[in-house]
C-alpha cells in the first residue's frame, strides 16, 4: 500500500474516488490510517491511496480492476475499526465512502448467515433484529439529501451492522463449540508464550493449570549473542518446567524475520542469502539437537512473508523456510513443523518491499514441497502496528484460511489485545477505548471464536504478564507484579468450560 500525492505508475485514467464530509461540507482533511486496497477474495492489491480536495482517491496498479478500499474508521458505538468497502468498479463518478462501508457490513452479514447455516432469523433473532435496523439506517442514508446527515446515518448503520455481525458470530460460536466439544472435551486448547527472561518460579501465580501448552521463544540474539557462543539457561529452565508439568511444548520461532529478530552480527548477511543460510542452518541445528528429546512442535519461522527486515523474493522466502525445516528434520525426521504466516488480514502488498500475503505465502510453501504440520496465525489487535478489527472480520479471516483444501491444521500463534487506552494513531479500539473489561470481553470471545473452528488445534495468548517478556504493551492478562486482570479470569474460565464435554455438562445442570 502507498499513501501520498504525486504522479507515478499508479496514476491512471480510471480510479476509485470516495467523497467524505464534515458538518461544513466536503471534508478539508481526512486521516488515511492503515489505508490499503483489496482485490478478489480480500487479497492485498498494490495501489496508492491519497486525500485530494474532499475525496479519498485510490489509484490501483492495474486499471479497470475492481477493488475495495480498507482503512481505519470511527464507527461510532462500534469503535474505531478497520472497515472496508465492497469490491467496486473503477469509474469517473465518485462513490460516497460511508455508503460503501455500510453496504459491505450488510453484504458480509448475509454471506456469513448463509455459510454458517443461520439464514433463518429464528436461529439468531437478536442478530437479525440488529441487522434489520442496520439495513433500514442504510436505506435512510441513501435517501438523505444532505451529505453530512447521510454520512451520519451510515455511521449508525455501520455500528448496528458490526453489532449484528458479532451477535451472529456468537450464535455460530456457541453452535460450533457444542458440535466440536459436545461429546468430548478439549484435551488441549490454550497456551501462552513464555517470558523467558523470568524464571518460572517467579511467575507461579500466573501459570494456571488451565494452560495446556507453552511456546518457548528462541530469540537468536539472546541465545547466540556472538557467533558460536550459546547461552541456554533461559530456555533450559522453561523446558524443564514444561516437561515436569506435562505441558505441550512449542519451541520457536527459530527464524524470526520480524524487527529485532536477527542478531546484529548476522544481520549484514541478509544481503548475501547463501551466507545467511549457513548461519541459519547452524543455529537451528544447535537448538534442535539440544531440545529434540522433549519432542516439541518446532515453530520454524515467523515474519518471513512481510519483508519488514529484508527485501526477499518469493523464491528466497521459500528457500529460507526450507533450509530451517531441513535443519530440523535432519535431526528429527518426523518433527512437527509450524510456520507462521504474517499479516493474516492482508494489509501489506507486493508494493511494500515485495511482501506476500499470508494465504499466498502458505500456498507457495506447499506448492514448493515444504511439508508443514500446521500454520500459525497471529491475531493481535489494538496496536498501531495492527489496528483493531471486530469479531466478524476475525471470523471471516479464519474462514478464508480454513476454506483452502491444501491448508494444514491452524494454530492461533498469538492472541492479544491491550487493557489500557492507546493514544497512537492507527491503534483503534473495540466498542469503547481499551480497558480491562474491554480486554476481558474480547479475550473470551476471540478465544472461543478461534477454538470453535474445527481446524484450529491450539490458541496461544501472546503476553502473559505486563512486566515480563515482549509483545503488546498492556497486553498481559496479568498485571505488573502478577495480579490477575479481568481477562485472566474470563480467558481461563472459557478454557475450563470446554475441558469437559459440553453436552454432559448441560445434562448435569438440567
Amino acid at each position: 500500500m502507498r499513501v501520498g500525492h504525486g504522479r507515478d505508475r499508479y496514476t491512471f485514467l480510471r480510479m476509485l474516488r470516495f467523497t467524505v464530509f464534515d458538518e461544513h461540507g466536503p471534508a478539508r482533511d481526512w486521516p488515511l490510517r492503515r489505508a490499503h486496497v483489496l482485490g478478489a477474495n480480500d487479497a492485498t492489491f498494490p495501489a496508492k491511496v491519497s486525500f485530494e480536495k474532499g475525496q479519498v482517491v485510490v489509484r490501483p496498479s492495474e486499471a479497470r480492476t475492481p477493488v475495495a478500499l480498507c482503512l481505519e474508521v470511527d464507527a461510532g458505538k462500534a469503535g474505531v475499526l478497520m472497515l472496508q468497502t465492497t469490491i467496486l468498479q473503477q469509474r469517473d463518478e465518485p462513490y460516497r465512502l460511508f455508503d460503501e462501508l455500510a453496504r459491505h457490513r450488510i453484504k458480509i452479514f448475509l454471506e456469513k448467515s448463509e455459510l454458517w447455516g443461520l439464514l433463518d432469523p429464528d436461529r439468531a433473532p437478536e442478530a437479525f433484529e440488529l441487522f434489520e435496523r442496520a439495513r433500514l439506517a442504510f436505506i435512510a442514508g441513501l435517501a438523505e439529501g444532505d451529505p453530512w446527515k447521510s454520512q451520519q446515518r451510515q455511521v449508525e448503520s455501520i455500528a448496528l451492522g458490526v453489532r449484528a455481525g458479532e451477535m451472529l458470530v456468537k450464535v455460530r460460536v456457541d453452535r460450533a463449540l457444542n458440535q466440536r466439544f459436545g461429546a468430548q472435551g478439549a484435551a488441549r486448547a490454550l497456551g501462552f508464550r513464555a517470558p523467558i527472561e523470568k524464571a518460572p518460579d517467579l511467575l507461579k501465580q500466573c501459570l494456571s493449570p488451565e494452560f495446556d501448552a507453552v511456546m518457548v521463544p528462541v530469540p537468536w540474539q539472546a541465545v547466540e549473542p556472538q557467533q558460536g557462543r550459546f547461552q541456554w539457561e533461559q530456555l533450559d529452565r522453561w523446558i524443564v518446567w514444561a516437561k515436569s508439568t506435562k505441558r505441550a511444548i512449542m519451541i520457536g520461532p527459530l527464524l524470526d524475520l520480524r524487527p529485532g529478530g536477527i542478531p546484529g552480527w548476522v544481520l549484514p548477511s541478509l544481503k548475501d542469502i547463501p551466507k545467511f543460510e549457513q548461519h541459519l542452518y547452524r543455529f537451528v541445528r544447535e537448538v534442535v539437537i539440544r531440545y529434540a528429546p522433549v519432542d516439541p512442535t518446532w515453530h520454524v519461522a515467523a515474519g518471513v512473508n512481510s519483508n519488514e527486515v529484508a527485501a526477499l523474493t518469493g523464491a528466497e522466502m521459500t528457500q529460507l523456510v526450507r533450509q530451517a525445516v531441513v535443519a530440523v528434520r535432519q535431526v528429527v525426521p518426523e518433527a512437527r513443523i509450524l510456520v507462521e504466516a504474517a499479516d493474516p488480514f492482508g494489509e501489506r502488498s507486493s508494493a511494500d518491499n515485495g511482501a506476500i500475503g499470508a494465504v499466498p505465502f502458505v500456498r507457495l510453501l506447499i506448492s514448493e514441497g515444504v511439508k508443514l504440520s500446521s500454520v500459525g496465525i497471529p491475531v493481535v489487535i489494538g496496536d498501531a502496528a495492527t489496528g483493531t478489527r471486530d469479531l466478524m472480520r476475525i471470523a471471516d479471516m479464519l474462514d478464508r484460511f480454513a476454506s483452502r483444501k491444501e491448508m494444514p491444521v491452524l494454530v492461533v500463534s498469538a492472541l492479544d489485545a491491550p487493557s489500557a487506552p492507546r493514544e497512537e494513531p492507527g491503534a483503534g479500539y473495540w466498542h469503547k477505548p481499551w480497558a480491562e473489561d474491554v480486554q476481558a470481553a474480547w479475550a473470551q470471545m476471540a478465544f472461543q471464536l478461534a477454538i470453535s473452528q474445527r481446524n484450529v488445534a491450539l490458541v496461544f495468548w501472546d503476553r502473559l504478564r505486563d512486566d515480563a517478556g515482549t509483545g503488546l504493551r498492556d497486553g498481559g492478562i496479568f498485571g505488573s507484579g502478577g495480579a490477575p486482570k479481568q481477562a485472566a479470569r474470563s480467558l481461563l474460565l472459557a478454557r475450563r468450560r470446554i475441558r469437559q464435554p459440553l453436552v454432559a455438562k448441560a445434562a448435569g445442570q438440567a
